[in-house]
């Protein structure tokens, strides 16, 4: 519940950011001179920078909870090795090991490679991982 109230703050401030953009660029579109236009297009590029980064974003979030759900309510889950807590190394050993052998076909092992790489600390390997895993469950269903 944290999480989707931080999510809507954000959102929020997003749209704050992105209505003070729109209102600068009206402003300097006012002003009628070929500068004042043309920093009204810059702004207005930055806006549409600004919510397609958001909603791209906002999607990954949503389909990594999805898997994370049912990576965890999942009948016969891939289970971490013993002594995932005490060493992060040997985990995300176990679950490179696990996604190069199970190949292409399992979300499972390529979201548990994701989880690894962010026990890590890696977080954009744990991305890639996390969006390879949301690719192949969509390709499956």
């Amino acid at each position: 519940m944290r999480e989707r109230l931080f999510l809507g703050v954000l959102l929020v401030l997003t749209a704050l950011f992105c209505w003070a953009l729109g209102w600068i660029a009206w402003g300097f579109a006012r002003a009628g001179t070929a500068l004042g236009w043309g920093f009204a297009l810059a702004i207005c590029a930055l806006l549409v920078l600004t919510v397609w980064v958001t909603w791209r974003e906002v999607l990954f979030g949503l389909a990594a909870a999805r898997l994370g759900r049912a990576y965890r309510t999942d009948a016969a889950p891939v289970e971490p090795s013993a002594d995932a807590t005490a060493d992060p190394r040997a985990e995300f050993e176990a679950a490179r090991a696990a996604a190069e052998g199970t190949g292409e076909g399992d979300w499972r092992s390529w979201y548990r490679l994701g989880l690894a790489y962010d026990a890590l600390r890696d977080r954009r390997h744990a991305r890639e991982s996390v969006r390879r895993a949301i690719e192949l469950e969509r390709a499956g269903r």
